[in-house]
């Protein structure tokens, strides 16, 4: 029998404070047996080193199919739970969030061409553009939304450029994003059905008249099927705008409460990279993992995990743990340029899945965030924001801001 759960991580007072929640966690029970978001039950880890641990051992799967225990249930049968029609399996199992080992190398390695550093580098003038062009747009104004009319907009068009989507289907994009994020099954069905018959008819469209866009570049593969491309797209799309969104605006608002942090980067600009890397320890918009399942009985910071056992890592506590920062709690852009490098922060995950468009998220980041605080040094909240616990551990802010 499994122990009694150690905590709950659908408990108010966690999801209202996830920081004081998962350090508390992390000192008292830094790997325990806990109720996780979706009501079931796993091992909760928690500290920096056990967590990249969990992340990057290929006997920790993100696929459950075949596992004994809980896990032994495959995707499909998870799926179907939560009221998944089966015509949309197929594109749910082709994920690369669902996928392990060989398959989701090779998914991988069908698009990571265009993430690459110096690829990346060159998008540079167009993201400024973007930039520019939003903040152009607030010249009359004296407060705005930071979330919704500047890290939206922003991640939204610098990802469909890239992947190839017309600007005409960006508020599509941006309306399912939100439904997916939310976590609403009524409203995920239809919504997953929107997103894939749009996702069939533009690789049609480009397998019939190619466009120098990354869609293209996937459609002509050989070794991937209209399934693969249509789950390759969906990713591509969500993860680059939804996920990023989230991250400059927690970034920006960090920022916002630290004038000591703000004076140091208006003094030394080159420290920017360093200060990106930082707000993503610190303020990162994904607090927990995609949930796991142990293949083989396995330990993880002392503790047995059994074969089939759920196991949810926390980045949000790994990224705070005392053990591995000097000043886990602190943003400290100059500590991060002499040393982040070395210290192993998992906010953009670690292992196999680590992040695929990190690149470009950092720049994304330096860009929006050095240029907004330029042309607006004075920007502050408006009122005190709100946390509002979404799937995940992600917690988005409503950021209504007055520029000067």
């Amino acid at each position: 029998m499994p122990p009694e759960p150690v905590v709950d991580l659908r408990d108010p007072a966690i999801l209202g404070d996830p920081v004081s929640g998962y350090d508390r966690i992390l000192a008292e029970s830094p790997v325990c047996w806990a109720r996780l978001p979706n009501g079931e039950e796993g091992w909760l880890v928690t500290r920096s080193d056990d967590v990249r641990a969990v992340l990057s051992d290929p006997a920790v799967r993100n696929d459950p199919t075949g596992l004994p225990g809980v896990g032994a249930q495959t995707q499909e049968q998870a799926f179907l739970a939560l009221g998944t029609p089966p015509e949309h399996l197929p594109y749910l199992r082709a994920s690369l969030l669902s996928l392990d080992g060989a398959e989701h190398t090779r998914l991988r390695r069908s698009i990571s061409h265009a993430f690459g550093a110096a690829q990346v580098a060159t998008l540079r003038p167009r993201v400024q553009e973007i930039v520019d062009e939003l903040l152009d747009g607030f010249a009359a104004a004296e407060t705005v939304n930071l979330l919704d009319e500047y890290a939206y907009p922003l991640a939204m068009a610098v990802v469909c450029e890239l992947v190839g989507v017309p600007e005409a289907d960006w508020a599509d994009w941006w309306r399912w994003g939100k439904v997916l994020v939310g976590g609403d099954p009524a409203q995920i069905t239809p919504t997953l059905g929107e997103m894939f018959a749009f996702c069939h008819a533009l690789i049609d469209r480009r397998r019939a008249e190619p466009r120098d866009d990354l869609i293209s570049q996937v459609v002509a593969k050989d070794d991937l099927t209209d399934v693969d491309a249509v789950a390759v797209l969906v990713f591509l799309v969500l993860a680059g705008h939804e996920t990023m969104a989230h991250m400059l605006s927690n970034a920006a608002l960090a920022l916002m409460r630290d004038p000591a942090q703000r004076e140091l980067l208006r003094g030394e600009p080159e420290l920017w990279p360093a200060a990106v890397r930082e707000l993503v320890r610190t303020d990162g918009p994904v607090q927990l993992a995609r949930l796991r399942y142990a293949a083989t009985d396995l330990e993880v910071g002392g503790v047995r995990i059994s074969a089939g056992d759920a196991v949810q890592a926390v980045l949000g506590a790994a990224n705070r743990d005392p053990a591995q920062f000097a000043h886990p709690h602190d943003t400290d852009v100059r500590w991060q340029a002499l040393y982040g490098g070395r210290e192993g922060s998992v906010g953009f995950g670690w292992g196999p899945h680590f992040c695929l468009g990190v690149a470009l998220a950092k720049l994304e980041a330096e860009v929006a965030l050095s240029t907004l605080f330029a042309r607006f040094p004075e920007v502050s909240p408006v009122t005190e924001p709100a946390w509002v616990p979404l799937p995940r551990g992600r917690h988005r802010v409503n950021l209504d801001v007055r520029l000067r």
